[in-house]
């Protein structure tokens, strides 16, 4: 048996079921799945995932699935009875700001009675879910941890609610400082965060107590003391061609992560990189100017380079410079890798 958690699907469906296949997950009960929230928004494949998760939820007990702040706003944008034009600023911050749009397209036209199901699946979420594997307890949640245990006040668990979906563990915070039940909790996973905001933060951190990073192509899980990240920055898969730099250098680093809590274990998959003939590189005659330190994605957003890269790529460009790709240690942790990203 064996328990593994994935969370910010973002309508990357196929990458989903590809990573299902991946850690060779068994649909008779021998198997827990947690999904932390994210379902939809962003992909090209948005309420199609959703829907599929809605399905594997409904069809396996052993399928676990808790709501992200995605699920919250279209949520809310259905009970608000919200219709297309209408001045309203939380349903329009979903539908815009937050690539809501074609979710909520995709909606209008399904049947009145799956969308009854479907907003009924959606409130019946669960904000957290406590996992006990080999000795260790696990706090699950999609941004910020719930616990169900603790009473609070209306107005304090309104905001709790609200934190689960939304709000961020910083760096240095103990997920665990305000509980006081009876759980013995010794890891928060979450997802909410591409895990690349905190391996920008610990570039600054003059000793990081817990493992040296090593500069990866792609987003990978981050280990923080008392937490682990799991979002990969699967939302950009998409958005390669995205007219915006800063979505196309996310996309260059997308993938959707699967963890397996028995031991750590991490999974990957990602969309394939476009191949660019070697002739159509970029000449780069004052790159030695990037050398002083400068992370992948700096590099990357310098060069300018349409599309993807695969590692071989840049690292052939890179070499007329003189510089290496990789810097780092490798993590020093209990968790190996499956992977095949770059």
């Amino acid at each position: 048996m064996a328990n593994y958690v994935i969370s910010d699907i973002h309508g990357a469906l196929d990458e989903f079921k590809t990573l299902l296949k991946k850690i060779s997950f068994q649909y008779d009960g021998t198997d827990e799945l947690y999904l932390l929230g994210d379902y939809c928004d962003w992909g090209s494949k948005s309420l199609e995932t959703l829907l599929y998760v809605k399905e594997l939820d409904e069809t396996y007990p052993f399928v676990h699935t808790l709501m992200g702040n995605h699920e919250l706003m279209f949520l809310t944008t259905i009970l608000s009875g919200y219709k297309d034009g209408d001045d309203d600023v939380n349903a329009r911050n979903w539908l815009y700001a937050n690539k809501g749009l074609a979710t909520w397209q995709a909606y209008l036209k399904l049947p009145e009675e799956e969308k009854s199901a479907l907003a009924i699946w959606l409130h019946g979420l669960s904000l957290s879910a406590t996992v006990k594997v080999e000795g260790r307890t696990y706090l699950l949640s999609h941004a910020y941890p719930y616990f169900y245990d603790q009473i609070e006040d209306e107005i304090e668990g309104l905001q709790k609610r609200f934190d689960a979906l939304w709000r961020r563990l910083m760096l240095h915070e103990d997920p665990f400082a305000d509980y006081h039940g009876e759980e013995q909790y010794t890891t928060f996973i979450c997802g909410h965060t591409i895990t690349d905001y905190y391996y920008g933060l610990i570039r600054f951190e003059r000793d990081w107590p817990y493992w040296k990073p090593t500069d990866y192509m792609r987003n990978h899980v981050f280990r923080g003391e008392r937490f682990i990240d799991i979002d990969c920055g699967a939302k950009c898969m998409d958005y390669d061609v995205d007219s915006r730099e800063l979505i196309q250098m996310a996309a260059l680093r997308a993938q959707l992560a699967a963890l397996r809590l028995e031991d750590e274990k991490e999974y990957y998959v990602h969309r394939p990189p476009i191949h660019i003939p070697e002739a159509n590189l970029p000449n780069l005659p004052n790159i030695q100017d990037l050398a002083g330190g400068q992370s992948f994605l700096e590099i990357s957003k310098w060069l300018g380079v349409p599309g993807r890269l695969t590692t071989e790529e840049l690292q052939k460009i890179l070499n007329r410079a003189g510089i290496s790709l990789f810097r780092g240690e490798k993590r020093d942790t209990m968790n190996t890798h499956e992977d095949d990203s770059e």
